[in-house]
């Protein structure tokens, strides 16, 4: 099971590129705080996510929940929620962009990636010629990564 954080879906949906995930990713799982997070900031928005309509996306609640309460204090209710999920049901992988808490799900033993990631297994997979194109359209999007990560990324891929 692979379980996602609100900000990896938000990234690829705003560069039109959902598919692309879904295809590196196959079927994710999201908790209900982001299901509530995806539906209150999309609606509207360039990145529309219609999670009834995307099948591969599965909603589950939580029910360990003072996982949950030991989490809250550092974490956004989303994050915390994702992290509870992934010690649930021992996710092989959870997607999270945010640093805190990357930091507590990889303290937590838990395997980490995030929309940058997905873009570097895309190309490795062949699926994708290049990160930087779609790396471009998510800065653009408002998507925010650090110059010195993106530097670093770029290096990595041979395209710096």
């Amino acid at each position: 099971m692979i379980i996602s954080n609100a900000t990896p879906l938000i990234a690829f949906a705003k560069i039109n590129q959902l598919s692309l995930l879904r295809q590196i990713v196959g079927n994710l799982t999201i908790p209900d705080a982001v299901a509530q997070e995806i539906s209150d900031y999309t609606q509207n928005k360039t990145g529309f996510i219609d999670l009834e309509q995307e099948t591969w996306i599965n909603i589950q609640t939580i029910t360990a929940k003072e996982q949950l309460a030991l989490l809250l204090p550092s974490l956004d209710r989303g994050e915390a929620e994702v992290i509870t999920l992934a010690l649930e049901e021992k996710a092989k992988l959870v997607l999270i962009d945010e640093l805190t808490g990357r930091k507590v799900a990889e303290s937590l033993s838990l395997n980490v990636s995030g929309s940058v990631g997905i873009l570097i297994k895309a190309k490795q997979l062949g699926e994708i010629k290049a990160v930087k194109p779609f790396l471009d359209a998510m800065l653009k999007q408002g998507i925010y990564f650090s110059q010195r990560f993106i530097d670093a990324v770029l290096q990595l891929m041979a395209e710096a």
